[in-house]
């Protein structure tokens, strides 16, 4: 109950700061989400796989000694013994909704961003980033490919808002415009690839670039 008033109150201070600085163009700055320096970091995020289910993938996420989050196991595309589980393989990593406060239930607002920025390590795998919203359909999913193009080395990834796809347990639905506003979560995932895998993550953030305030062009 105490952290719950704490948080209430640092929403309180918040929002004045905001309104008091309203003139100083916050969108110029980048929006972070997360930056894995510390471990506690990881008590914001859940872990799931087949494994769950009776599958046989295996997956970790952890830090390094590198003050950044590892996310890694092995994919196992193998059935288990259970008539209601028609495919396997499938490994993810999501961050957990923000607390509530005693005003408002906390998300991402990124209305004045254009786009998602990871900067992260990964393999030859493919990888898809999920954004959840508020939605009435518990299953939506805005995704986009993860693409590496120096598997192994750091990149910097920049993925337009825009350009995530509706999507529900894997399948593509009729679109719409996401509501940036409400973001409750982000994560990775990846699916029926058999093998070991491995991504490892520095932070995650919304930003522009300096022509750019969401989806308007200063030039």
């Amino acid at each position: 109950m105490q952290d719950y008033f704490k948080r209430s109150l640092k929403y309180v201070k918040g929002q004045t700061v905001a309104a008091l600085n309203v003139f100083d163009e916050p969108w110029r700055r980048p929006l972070l989400f997360y930056k894995f320096e510390e471990p506690n970091v990881l008590k914001e995020w859940a872990i799931g796989s087949d494994a769950d289910f009776g599958g046989y993938s295996q997956a970790f996420f952890g830090t390094t000694d590198h003050k950044t989050a590892l996310f890694w196991g092995t994919l196992s595309t193998e059935k288990p013994q259970n008539p209601k589980i028609e495919h396997s393989g499938y490994a993810g990593i999501r961050s957990k909704e923000l607390p509530k406060t005693l005003l408002h239930t906390p998300r991402h607002d990124c209305s004045l961003y254009r786009y998602l920025e990871i900067r992260a390590k990964g393999d030859t795998k493919q990888w898809f980033v999920n954004l959840r919203t508020e939605s009435i359909y518990p299953s939506h999913v805005w995704q986009h490919r993860l693409y590496f193009s120096k598997p192994g080395e750091w990149e910097v990834i920049r993925i337009p808002f825009r350009d995530f796809v509706l999507t529900s347990h894997g399948f593509v639905q009729k679109q719409y415009n996401m509501d940036r506003a409400k973001i409750k979560t982000v994560g990775f995932s990846i699916l029926r690839q058999p093998g070991d895998f491995k991504l490892e993550l520095d932070y995650i953030q919304a930003i522009n670039d300096e022509n750019t305030i969401g989806d308007h062009d200063l030039r």
